[in-house]
């Protein structure tokens, strides 16, 4: 047996993930599921674009470091952190 723990702290069994399974080969038949457009888990609905930024190694490997810890993306992290410099 397999066993996951969510970063929360719930464990997830081998029976979940079966059942999960299952109700997605019949296609969530007892839910109700609303396509979202984008990406839900974000919260800026301002369209966006890439951005180049020159920076070293170290710094780019700080930024990855950190993104890691805070369980983020690079862009994500480096969004939140930009954001949270500039309100101050």
């Amino acid at each position: 047996m397999t066993r996951y723990t969510t970063d929360n702290g719930t464990v997830i069994t081998d029976a979940m993930v079966e059942r999960w399974a299952e109700d997605a080969e019949q296609g969530f038949a007892h839910s109700t599921v609303t396509p979202v457009t984008g990406r839900p888990w974000e919260t800026c609905t301002e369209p966006m674009k890439p951005r180049t930024v020159r920076m070293p190694d170290s710094l780019w490997r700080l930024v990855e470091q950190q993104a890691r810890s805070q369980h983020l993306g690079v862009s994500a992290f480096v969004r939140q952190a930009l954001a949270h410099e500039l309100e101050s």
